[in-house]
């Protein structure tokens, strides 16, 4: 009797061991990225067995939100979220937050290392509900072999708008009818945001109750149609992965995550700078992915254990991430040598990191950036309204929504 019950005992411990706290983690990484993430959680499974992290994936904005919308109020909520931060405001009051000294002290996360404009709208009641893992910052992708061509330095490319439109001008013969030397579609509301920032705009004011963009929005407008004009930026809706690949495009201002594919697909011809100023603004486009938690789904102490050491795993281990084509949050690694050796092309990009401007953590700014994509069509692809009149008619637009918003929320 005493032997059984040794063994009944042996296979409790066994099977609580075995099976330990299951953490499930939603995020929105599909292809390379999502491959890069498996392997991160592959390799906290295999050291720390008392814990096992589910990789979820679900792409859509609109769909994570639903499913956490609805986690939220069943309490099926993943345990952790790896969300775009443009995603969470209509969840900031949902996430476990922390001090700055709970956060080092216990579980020994310096929030105080993440760039300030990237925890900016995280912090609520002295307390910070994301940590933000990343930046998936704008830079400037190029073709080396064609800034050769036509006398270019191709270890030198432009860094303020005079030398940008002067390089442009100079790729312009050796671009096949049809194409730009810089190829990128005028509708790609992100571009006009980038530019809007680096002319000193934002979306709204910071109490959100009116739209701010207008005077910044008109200068960055004019900027497109200029070039435009000049045969540098495309008139009509424009694909530019295919032209760029191909070389017979030469420039792309874009999103860090096709740094690597470029790489590998363009091998030497492929150059990769900073962003240039084409504004009066030091300002860069940016977001970042973020760490947080459902309260709901953290109640119980062990599983708070569990996440939370997962996230202290992702910090420690971030330059895993990005090798993955994202630039660091954290500035200690961005500055940091091991990034220059071992990710040079990350580490370029990521020497602009304090300029990144970001989406303001409205919860309607999907709604907004949708409503004034219709005026830069008629802008920049159609061609049937002067900036003046198009933003005038997008600040109509987007105060209706602000009005509409704040009504309800009284």
């Amino acid at each position: 009797m005493k032997k059984f019950m040794c063994l009944v005992l042996a296979l409790i411990v066994f099977v609580g061991f075995s099976f330990g706290v299951t953490v499930t983690m939603m995020t929105p990484l599909t292809g390379a990225d999502g491959a890069y993430m498996d392997e991160i959680v592959a390799k906290f499974n295999a050291t720390h067995p008392g814990i096992e992290v589910v990789h979820v994936v679900v792409e859509s904005s609109l769909d994570m939100k639903n499913k956490l919308s609805m986690g939220i109020a069943s309490k099926t909520a993943p345990e952790i979220m790896f969300i775009r931060k443009f995603d969470m405001p209509l969840y900031l009051q949902h996430f476990k937050g922390f001090t700055p000294d709970e956060w080092l002290n216990n579980y020994g996360i310096d929030v105080n290392d993440i760039f300030p404009g990237v925890l900016d709208g995280l912090v609520i009641d002295g307390k910070v509900v994301g940590i933000p893992l990343d930046i998936w910052i704008f830079y400037m992708a190029y073709n080396k072999a064609n800034f050769a061509k036509v006398g270019l330095d191709p270890e030198n490319p432009p860094k303020t708008r005079d030398e940008f439109i002067a390089a442009m001008e100079a790729l312009i013969p050796i671009t096949p009818a049809g194409l730009t030397p810089y190829y990128e579609n005028p509708a790609w509301t992100w571009i006009w945001f980038h530019l809007l920032w680096q002319h000193g705009g934002d979306l709204l004011t910071d109490d959100f109750k009116k739209p701010a963009f207008a005077k910044a929005g008109i200068e960055a407008c004019k900027l497109m149609l200029t070039m435009q004009e000049k045969g540098i930026l495309p008139m009509q809706v424009a694909d530019p992965g295919v032209s760029f690949q191909s070389g017979d495009s030469t420039v792309l201002i874009t999103g860090i995550w096709t740094i690597q594919p470029w790489m590998e697909q363009l091998g030497e011809a492929f150059g990769y700078a900073v962003s240039p100023q084409l504004g009066t603004t030091k300002a860069v486009f940016g977001g970042s992915h973020v760490l947080a938690m459902p309260k709901v789904m953290v109640e119980d102490p062990k599983v708070l254990d569990a996440a939370t050491t997962f996230m202290k795993y992702l910090w420690d281990n971030a330059i895993d991430w990005y090798a993955a084509g994202q630039t660091p949050a954290r500035i200690s690694i961005a500055q940091s040598q091991e990034l220059k050796e071992r990710l040079p092309h990350i580490y370029v990009v990521s020497q602009e990191s304090e300029y990144v401007k970001q989406f303001q953590m409205f919860p309607l700014i999907s709604e907004i950036e949708a409503e004034i994509a219709v005026y830069l069509d008629e802008i920049l692809v159609l061609h049937s309204i002067s900036p003046e009149e198009g933003m005038k008619e997008a600040e109509f637009a987007v105060q209706e929504i602000l009005d509409d918003y704040w009504s309800r929320a009284r």
